[in-house]
């Protein structure tokens, strides 16, 4: 049986004028990610990480390059 570890790092990611939360938490001493957009679980390929910047830098990424290829690369500059 695995030792309980509650260790989660929440974060709120506004792209494409959507709305997404991604929580981070370490499983069997890695870090893994649950992406919510309107309460809806998105299916993801990301792996586990060593850390939860990482976990969550590779999330922001899969949603940034997910939003891009749906609706086109968004315009950022000021």
């Amino acid at each position: 049986m695995n030792s309980l570890d509650l260790a989660k790092r929440d974060m709120t990611l506004g792209y494409g004028g959507r709305t997404f939360v991604l929580r981070a938490y370490r499983e069997d001493g890695t870090w893994q990610v649950v992406i919510v957009e309107r309460r809806t679980p998105i299916s993801h390929w990301l792996g586990p990480t060593a850390d939860s910047a990482t976990c969550l830098a590779a999330a922001a990424g899969f949603i940034a390059a997910t939003v891009d290829a749906a609706c086109g690369p968004l315009d950022v500059t000021p």
